[in-house]
């Protein structure tokens, strides 16, 4: 009688913490917080967006400036002739005369009313400094959950690895066995050549799960700047999960980040709406100038008598501007402004939209994805205790060796399927987490201040 070795399988799938073999406190572990923290610190997408910030908070101060007097100076010498009355009323020379111009000056402008053209820029520019924020901390919070789907991957593609070469050990001893029977000649040339086929099958199974794994440390390199190493498995922050579908769209639709943006947007727009009307309005400054010029109209006060070169003057002015037309540009940058405060509303109202699909879809995802992870379970027990009962059929001659190794290949789909669906159901988490924009918060990464959403919020309040 034909004997298959003995292999001892556990009949209860355990969670995924168990298949992993989680690494001993000895070994030096790369969490899924450290991964994130890592990315955050040098993926070029978040330094990106870090630069649009700060960039945008040096347009706050360049539209602070029109708040401060200005202060100019002038000098300038060159060739000057001049033909006036004055000139050809001087006997002494002919009508034109030829100087040595020089001019020194300095002024001052100080702003006093400008329409509120000033006021409205500042609050443009920081509001849209405030989106930019915003919108840097949804850039983080996505590139995190991009973490958590490469970490997740690798976690998986190893574990798959580990099964395909349990896989292949078991087509091994298969083969071994049913080769020595062969060769005394208790089984078939058949049987040999469909345990050769599969064995060859399952060495095909481990190279793929080898290259699938490969280019998941690759994915994993890209995002996080650096080599996975001893990754242990996550756990999504339950407290932070809400517990219904209703509860979640609520969350989200009042602490996403990128409505926040939106919100900024629309009270930047109306900022330069505004802004524009400061131009139906007239402007008053004060100017305080002072000139000492040479040699200015002809006169170089050479007498009789010689009263010299200079011509100085002083003023101190009061100055309002009404512009009275302006060719119409006025008007159209109203309008124009106008409509840019319709498609700041539009784009607000289309990314609620987007929030509310992106929060559906991951509650969706989770909630199926537990249902398939409790079938995909079933799938593993049953199909374990086919193939135990089916080698020990073939044992008796009841089943054939293309019967155990159908259900040997069974039961390792099975085993990989289930843990793709759990890897699944965690990232679901992560997808709800992110999708009421509190994934960074629940990781419990340290970020630079700028990004404390604390106090973003505070500063749409006010």
């Amino acid at each position: 009688m034909l004997h298959l070795p003995h292999v001892v399988f556990k009949k209860r799938v355990t969670a995924i913490a168990l298949m992993l073999g989680l690494s001993s406190p000895a070994v030096l572990s790369q969490t899924l917080e450290q991964a994130v923290a890592q990315s955050l610190e040098s993926h070029p997408q978040i330094r990106q967006a870090f630069a649009r910030y700060k960039a945008s908070e040096q347009a706050i101060d360049q539209a602070k400036a029109g708040y401060y007097p200005k202060l100019d100076a002038t000098a300038g010498i060159g060739w000057e002739r001049t033909d006036s009355p004055a000139t050809r009323r001087d006997t002494t020379t002919d009508d034109e005369v030829d100087l040595t111009r020089r001019e020194l000056g300095v002024s001052l402008q100080q702003m006093l009313f400008d329409g509120f053209r000033t006021q409205n820029e500042v609050d443009r520019t920081q509001n849209e400094a405030t989106a930019e924020q915003w919108a840097m901390v949804a850039t983080a919070e996505d590139k995190a959950l991009e973490v958590s789907r490469v970490y997740l991957d690798v976690l998986i593609a190893e574990q798959v690895v580990t099964l395909a070469e349990k896989n292949l050990q078991n087509h091994q001893e298969i083969y071994d066995a049913i080769a020595e029977s062969n060769a005394g000649g208790f089984a078939k040339a058949s049987d040999l050549s469909q345990v050769t086929g599969r064995l060859a099958r399952a060495n095909a199974n481990l190279m793929s799960a080898r290259n699938n794994l490969a280019d998941a440390q690759s994915r994993f390199t890209k995002m996080v700047g650096e080599s996975p190493e001893a990754l242990r498995l996550p756990m999504p922050d339950a407290e932070l999960l809400p517990r219904t579908l209703e509860a979640m769209l609520d969350i989200a639709l009042e602490q996403h980040p990128r409505i926040h943006a939106a919100q900024s947007d629309i009270a930047a727009a109306n900022a330069a709406r505004d802004g524009s009307r400061a131009a139906y309005l007239p402007t008053l400054n004060v100017e305080v100038a002072a000139n000492w010029n040479e040699n200015v109209g002809g006169e170089d006060g050479a007498g009789p008598p010689d009263v010299g070169p200079e011509n100085n003057n002083v003023q101190a002015m009061l100055r309002m501007r009404y512009n009275l037309f302006n060719g119409g540009v006025d008007r159209a940058r109203e309008r124009q402004t106008a409509y840019q405060t319709i498609e700041a509303r539009e784009i607000n109202e289309m990314t609620h939209r987007d929030v509310i699909e992106g929060a559906t879809l991951a509650w969706n995802a989770r909630t199926y994805l537990e249902q398939q992870r409790d079938f995909m379970r079933q799938h593993v027990e049953a199909a374990t205790d086919t193939r135990d009962a089916y080698r020990e059929e073939f044992r008796l001659n009841a089943r054939t060796l293309l019967d155990v190794l159908d259900s040997q290949n069974e039961l390792f789909e099975a085993r990989r399927e289930y843990l793709s669906k759990e890897a699944d159901e965690l990232y679901a988490q992560y997808r709800i987490l992110n999708a009421t924009g509190r994934l960074l918060a629940s990781l419990r990464v340290d970020t630079p201040a700028i990004w404390n959403t604390a106090s973003l919020k505070q500063e749409d309040s006010q």
